[in-house]
């Protein structure tokens, strides 16, 4: 697969700012989420990744610097991983350096550190700098038991608080499209997980969302519509509707 112009300009300029300042330090760099995907938009997309590392990177100030030569978008966001942590199933008492929308995150967090991570590196992903044999533990039960617990540990409380939010607003009040978004195609790729057994792109989250909630069928268009950049004007009602759809998809998961 192709890498972005922008990505594989990053990327490069990355690991030579790494190589210099911390020479050794980085074994191999891995490319995630939209990218390998097929579903990186220029602008919008952020650049998420595994940094395979020597040792293990527990303090953000070891690489900060480098981050902050960075361009400020797109968002770079890697996890910085040795080889034998990556062998082994993820281990969250272990503190890890890693990045959410370009920013350092608590290390004993683990925000990171989870089976998705582990089977979207295994499974699908785009090796900018190769490990030899790089052994990545990839465990379908954990991923699916993370998959049920994330719908209703996370979603279930995100969806109950939208509701609330919306039911103080006029109907026709202006919507953020990227709520509906977020969420419509956030809690699909969830689904399609749970129905399909395979990592999707939002993208093709929404349009399976779409096949399988027909009532819903333009809500998944507007959340995919949006995504690519087309801003549609969106209110309070759609909103509402966005809570419905969520409920409705966690429901049908509970049943997969």
């Amino acid at each position: 697969m192709t890498v972005p112009a922008e990505v594989a300009a990053i990327t490069s300029q990355y690991l030579e700012l790494i190589d210099k300042t911390r020479p050794g330090l980085v074994r191999g760099f891995y490319l995630t989420g939209s990218i390998p995907l097929g579903d990186y938009s220029p602008g919008r997309s952020d650049i998420d990744g595994v940094v395979v590392v020597s040792e293990p990177v527990t303090d953000p100030e070891v690489v900060r610097a480098v981050h902050a030569k960075l361009p400020e978008r797109p968002y770079f966001d890697v996890t910085y991983l040795t080889a034998s942590a990556l062998a082994a199933e993820p281990d969250r008492s272990t503190p890890v350096v890693y990045t959410i929308d370009g920013q350092f995150q608590d290390p004993a967090a683990a925000g990171s550190v989870t089976p998705v991570l582990w089977s979207e590196l295994a499974r699908q992903s785009i090796a900018v700098r190769a490990v030899d044999g790089l052994v990545v533990h990839d465990d379908h039960e954990a991923l699916v038991d993370h998959t049920r617990d994330n719908l209703t540990s996370y979603w279930v409380p995100m969806l109950d608080r939208l509701d609330r939010a919306m039911t103080d607003r006029p109907v026709d009040q202006p919507l953020d499209g990227r709520i509906v978004s977020w969420v419509v195609l956030g809690i699909s790729r969830l689904h399609a997980l749970l129905a399909t057994g395979n990592i999707i792109s939002k993208t093709a989250a929404g349009e399976h969302a779409r096949a399988r909630f027909p009532a819903y069928s333009a809500l998944c268009t507007q959340a995919i519509t949006h995504r690519a950049g087309h801003g549609i004007p969106l209110t309070s009602t759609d909103g509402t509707q966005t809570v419905a759809f969520g409920r409705a998809v966690i429901t049908s998961a509970q049943h997969l």
